[in-house]
């Protein structure tokens, strides 16, 4: 115990003189329970309360550096906080008039942006108004110089004409035909008249053997030599007339060479190609028929009560039944192609009705179309037209818009037509992709509407802009029916698409095509075209079309798809 007494006593003296109040407070319960020294215990007491008192300062000291460090950070924080704030704001309004100062010379640059821009379009403007004029007196002066140059050969042409018939010339030729081509071979018919004969025994003269003439699809022509498979643009026999025409003219051959038949006869031109010819009626109707007996047979099959022939030819039909009809192509070497439409008024029986001459103008070309096939032939725009004339189909330059015209005059005084009165528009077509590119779904065809009492409405432009193009970009369609062109169907045992033209087509060609209208039934067919030989087309049509409506749209089809320009 007394052993015990001096451990506790000794480590209360150790502990009072170190600075640990946990170390103090055991040694200080150690030592009373061993009951040391009162006195040590007071003393020990004593230093206990002293580290404590020093402990509590300490900790209040600490807190209080804490608090003031506490207040030292928010301070600085807020201070800071301060300086962001106003360096923010600083930065907005430098920000803000550099916004302004940039939007000043955005506005500047944009002002003088348009200003330049409108000075650069009142600067085109007026160089396109000046090309513009320019252009327009050029093509002008250019269809001037062309008309100039079709009337002087118009006139050259007559004055041939009186001059051979005054001597007596004959050829075996039709003499326009000869005429025709010897413009083609390149003679002067003022210097060459002597060298005539050189274009009729050309016109005269058989295919040479192993040469035949064929189609492309596109309906270009082209001679082929069936064993050297040489293939030809021009006919086999033009180069070789062309040649002997320059030697003939080499020899100074000026004086008039009167050859012809030994009878003085006129004597058609071979049709060369192995086209078949047809002969064409009078226009007043088959051989034997009386005109009252024709009239009631076209009322009929027309479904109309016009009594003049040319009205019964010329105004829309009314029947629900296709009237048939076909085209005859007469190809020509020259490219001055004929057509004549006939009408099947019976199962014997076809009546000739119009027939349809190419002329190459400025701005394309255009058809004639008249009663008389000889009349067609003379019809030129830039001559007086004949009785039978009837209207024209005029294309564009690019061979993409035709418009059918009756035998009016224009608006415009241009074109006189056969009347004084001005003329009406009949049909327009416009192609947005060729056929000869064999797309011939991409057109648009509009014609007339019928009224109530199966007359044409009439579309009589007075301007431009009332001419049958012009409305239809405009899509005012107002009195007009639109009509297009029938879509095959696919049929899966042929593995092809195919269309049915019930027998009408029997040769496959880019020319065969059934219209119908626009927002109708695809069967309800108005017009049919189908190639049933190398030069015969079969042509049916019924209401909205006339027959020279149905007429028209074939030769535009013919032309589409030539390939001529």
């Amino acid at each position: 115990e007394l052993r015990a007494r001096r451990e506790a006593e000794g480590a209360l003296e150790k502990a009072i003189g170190a600075a640990d109040i946990a170390e103090l407070e055991v040694a200080l319960q150690r030592a009373a329970g061993c009951k040391s020294d009162r006195a040590l215990l007071e003393r020990g007491e004593r230093r206990l309360a002293t580290l404590k008192e020093e402990e509590k300062r300490r900790k209040e000291e600490e807190a209080r550096l804490a608090e003031i460090k506490r207040k030292n950070v928010a301070a600085a924080a807020e201070a800071e906080k301060k300086v962001a704030e106003e360096r923010r704001k600083r930065e907005a309004e430098m920000a803000s008039r550099d916004a302004a100062l940039v939007k000043q010379q955005t506005e500047a640059k944009l002002r003088q942006k348009e200003e330049l821009i409108k000075q650069q379009s009142r600067i085109q403007e007026e160089a396109e108004t000046a090309d513009a004029e320019s252009i327009r007196r050029s093509v002008a002066e250019e269809e001037e110089a062309t008309q100039r140059a079709i009337e002087e050969e118009e006139v050259l042409r007559k004055q041939v004409l009186q001059e051979l018939e005054a001597d007596g010339v004959r050829f075996r030729s039709g003499t326009e035909d000869v005429l025709e081509y010897a413009v083609y071979l390149g003679m002067d018919l003022r210097e060459d008249v002597g060298l005539l004969w050189i274009a009729d025994q050309a016109l005269q003269a058989d295919d040479p053997e192993g040469w035949d003439q064929c189609e492309s699809p596109n309906g270009d022509l082209y001679y082929m030599h069936e064993v050297t498979k040489q293939v030809l643009w021009q006919h086999p026999l033009d180069y070789q007339y062309q040649q002997l025409y320059l030697e003939e003219k080499k020899k100074g051959q000026g004086r008039l060479d009167r050859r012809g038949s030994s009878n003085g006869a006129v004597v058609a031109p071979p049709k060369h190609g192995g086209s078949r010819g047809i002969d064409a009626p009078p226009a007043g109707g088959p051989v034997g028929s009386s005109d009252d007996a024709l009239r009631r047979v076209l009322q009929q099959l027309l479904g109309t009560s016009h009594t003049e022939l040319k009205r019964l030819l010329t105004e829309p039909a009314t029947c629900r039944v296709p009237v048939r009809c076909f085209v005859i192509r007469h190809k020509s070497r020259m490219g001055g192609a004929r057509f004549d439409f006939f009408m099947s008024i019976s199962k014997t029986d076809d009546m000739y009705c119009f027939t349809a001459k190419k002329w190459s103008v400025s701005k394309g070309c255009y058809y004639s179309i008249a009663l008389d096939q000889d009349d067609a032939k003379r019809a030129k725009a830039s001559s007086s037209m004949p009785e039978s004339y009837v209207g024209k189909v005029r294309s564009d330059r690019k061979a993409q818009e035709y418009t059918l015209y009756d035998d009016g005059a224009s608006f415009d005084g241009k074109d006189k037509g056969g009347k004084s009165e001005l003329r009406c528009e009949l049909l327009h077509v416009n192609f947005s992709n060729s056929l000869r590119n064999r797309n011939p779904g991409a057109m648009t065809v509009v014609v007339p509407e019928v009224d109530s009492e199966g007359g044409m409405v009439p579309a009589r432009p007075k301007d431009a802009a009332g001419q049958l193009n012009e409305r239809l970009k405009r899509g005012d369609l107002g009195g007009l029916m639109e009509l297009k062109n029938r879509e095959p169907k696919w049929n899966p045992t042929s593995n092809m698409y195919q269309l049915d033209f019930h027998g009408r087509a029997t040769l496959a060609s880019c020319k065969n095509i059934q219209l119908h209208p626009k927002h109708g039934e695809q069967a309800d067919v108005s017009f049919l075209m189908g190639k049933v030989e190398e030069n015969k087309f079969n042509v049916d049509f019924k209401a909205p079309f006339s027959a020279l409506q149905a007429f028209a749209f074939a030769l535009i089809v013919f032309d589409n798809s030539s390939g001529s320009f």
